[in-house]
């Protein structure tokens, strides 16, 4: 079979569209059903000490506190939240549950959001939730807080990382971070001669 011009016409931009629409339907499977849920059991890495306030701030269920967690590297911004069930990787305090959260996505390194208000949420992060919950305003991310803040919506794959909480005396501190610290400790930077890290 001999192609000539013609032919060509209706070949290339065939498999262009072929290509597109193939990587597109990919990419729609991977965002919408292969999220990874949060680990029952975080694997944590124990650290600097920090306060983050008083037990009984959190007056009521979906009360928080933003902070910044210190790390070896810089300071981590960071969200506890009174929640109205306990969670894995949470703590409980008498029937008060809270639980604490990096605020780094884990899709680009963005700064993430708690959402409140369910209307403003459906509106700005296109994602209509029956609860608060964590949106990144980049790509319009969600996170769920009672699923350990699992993704459930928008590009982001992994979990928000926890962080370790510890109760002392009617007052709460992180002390540690759950491992990997994503996407902190999956970046791999190489130089771009000899591939060593930098």
């Amino acid at each position: 079979m001999k192609l000539n011009r013609r032919d060509l016409v209706w070949i290339v931009p065939s498999g262009i569209a072929a290509t597109f629409f193939g990587w597109f339907g990919w990419r729609a499977i991977k965002i919408q059903f292969l999220k990874t849920g949060a680990e029952s059991q975080p694997n944590w890495k124990r650290g600097e000490r920090v306060k983050v306030g008083a037990v009984a701030d959190f007056e009521e269920p979906w009360s928080f506190r933003y902070f910044d967690y210190q790390l070896p590297r810089g300071k981590l911004p960071a969200v506890v939240l009174r929640l109205p069930q306990p969670v894995p990787g949470g703590i409980s305090v008498g029937d008060r549950h809270f639980a604490g959260w990096s605020r780094i996505c884990t899709h680009q390194g963005c700064t993430i959001d708690y959402v409140r208000n369910l209307e403003a949420g459906a509106i700005l992060y296109n994602y209509r939730a029956e609860h608060p919950f964590f949106g990144c305003r980049c790509h319009f991310g969600a996170f769920d807080p009672l699923q350990a803040g699992k993704a459930v919506f928008g590009p982001p794959r992994y979990p928000l990382p926890r962080l370790l909480l510890e109760e002392e005396n009617g007052v709460l501190y992180a002390a540690g971070y759950e491992t990997p610290l994503r996407p902190i400790e999956s970046y791999n930077p190489v130089k771009a001669v000899g591939g060593k890290p930098v």
